[in-house]
């Protein structure tokens, strides 16, 4: 019997996590591979010819943010599912406001798989844990697969984020912190302090990268003892980011900050925390903030960069050049061996799981600087498919994902490796980006059984998570 296929990829230099596969084609049919072979003579609808290229499972992007407060207009749209097709993300996990996302996905979809967290608001040491309870049960009820804790940017007190954890444990789903509390920053204190505060409970250690900044001893030594630390909590998964610039939020108080990275990047730069601080680092080119430039979102400093801000503070991105490329590649690559010795000579287990964005609107840089990587010889590209893409669909479970094998989701992106560039992203077998142009709609949802009801009212397409089959809950319920 003759088999047909609804896309066809011919003569891609095929790797996945398992290893490199050598040139071979891809065959494709109900959004599911079903064939890799070394040569196909059967006929696609769509057959796209990747000589030369590399074709690597599709990005799951396991820390985005998706909703641009600069960029939401009337229409409620948001461009970063189209700016993370662009980057060759198939699967993006949204880590601040998931609430948003949904409403303005029917706007915004752009063929992706999209999953997400709620972030909580910031508690007192007097907020009761029924009140915590209640918005851990809001967030499922509304479709999102769990919580997180903004605590670098808008933080609880230690008492109150250690109950939001447990009580997050207690209902099953995922939990995400951003450390950071009334008592520790988003520094190595906070890190150590969000550890002991998850107290064997399952924890999802927000970009591990961001707390080492050298603020509270040398870097190389923060790193060491970051991945240390790791290594001694085994029921806490992370991800790190390779960009060079951080994120923040513009919003003031009076003559105070709202967002207390804000207030920590002002005070790593030397410059008074304060409205006339940020209007000097703004004047000296440390401080920047996104303008929105022809679908991109660019970051600007000086006058330009002081006038986005003040035209709408409150919903303003800033950005501060703080994240230390150091600290990136020692988060992005560490490993360590049977007896727990970090190494860089690719022996071992990967320390932190995943390499991510933190993203999604702008700074979509994982295969950018991911390939990079490989280019430096730090990783190999089986091993940046790993950590790109079959490391993060196991820590949320995401079966089918992460692969080039039959039978496995036909989420898939063409990349030129020496360029560093995405010639091609497939979502479900169909193409999304075609190397020029955005060409994806729709998607499909992630949601809990929890937050099915939700999604029908929406009219969302949606399929149900089990959160027991992922790394997270597997890696917390093992300790």
């Amino acid at each position: 019997m003759t088999r047909t296929f609804d896309l066809l990829i011919r003569r891609a230099c095929v790797v996945d996590a398992d290893g490199e596969q050598g040139v071979a084609d891809v065959g494709v049919r109900g959004g599911v591979i079903t064939a890799v072979e070394p040569e196909l003579t059967e006929s696609a609808t769509t057959e796209i010819d990747a000589d030369g290229l590399v074709l690597l499972p599709g990005v799951v992007d396991s820390h985005v943010h998706l909703t641009d407060l600069a960029a939401h207009g009337s229409e409620g749209r948001s461009p970063a599912h189209e700016r993370l097709a662009r980057a060759g993300v198939t699967t993006a996990v949204e880590f601040f406001d998931f609430r948003t996302v949904l409403d303005q996905w029917h706007a915004s979809a752009a063929g992706l798989t999209i999953l997400g967290l709620q972030g909580l608001p910031a508690y007192t040491d007097g907020t009761p844990s029924a009140r915590i309870r209640d918005d851990v049960g809001s967030a499922l009820r509304d479709g999102a697969i769990g919580i997180k804790l903004l605590g670098g940017h808008f933080p609880s007190d230690p008492g109150s984020s250690a109950r939001a954890i447990a009580e997050g444990a207690d209902a099953g789903c995922y939990v995400a912190f951003h450390a950071g509390t009334t008592a520790n920053g988003s520094n190595l204190d906070g890190m150590r302090e969000a550890l002991q505060l998850a107290d064997g409970h399952p924890l999802h250690l927000a970009h591990t990268n961001a707390y080492l900044r050298g603020a509270v001893t040398e870097l190389v030594e923060e790193n060491q003892l970051a991945l240390t630390l790791l290594h001694q909590h085994p029921e806490v998964v992370s991800e790190a980011h390779l960009a060079p610039l951080n994120l923040c939020l513009g919003g003031l108080d009076g003559d105070e900050f709202t967002d207390h990275i804000v207030v920590n990047c002002l005070r790593m730069g030397g410059y008074p925390t304060t409205r006339a601080g940020l209007v000097r680092a703004f004047a000296d080119g440390f401080a920047h903030c996104l303008r929105q430039d022809a679908g991109q979102a660019v970051p600007v400093t000086g006058d330009e960069g002081r006038a986005v801000w003040e035209r709408d503070p409150a919903r303003a991105s800033l950005c501060f050049p703080v994240n230390r490329r150091l600290s990136g590649f020692m988060q992005s690559c560490a490993r360590r061996d049977e007896s727990g010795t970090v190494r860089f000579d690719g022996t071992g287990e990967f320390v932190v799981d995943a390499i991510s964005s933190d993203g999604g609107y702008w700074r979509n840089l994982v295969l950018d600087q991911g390939l990079a990587l490989v280019q430096f010889g730090a990783l190999s590209l089986p091993q940046l498919a790993h950590k790109t893409s079959r490391a993060p669909a196991a820590l949320f479970g995401l079966r089918g994902k992460g692969t080039i094998a039959p039978g496995a989701d036909a989420d898939l992106v063409i990349v030129d490796s020496g360029q560093r560039t995405v010639r091609l992203t497939v979502a479900a077998g169909t193409v999304i980006f075609d190397g020029e142009h955005v060409v994806g709609q729709g998607g499909t949802v992630v949601t809990t059984e929890h937050g099915t009801a939700a999604l029908r009212q929406r009219r969302i397409p949606h399929r149900v998570l089990d959160l027991t089959d992922g790394e997270f809950l597997r890696r917390g319920s093992a300790v």
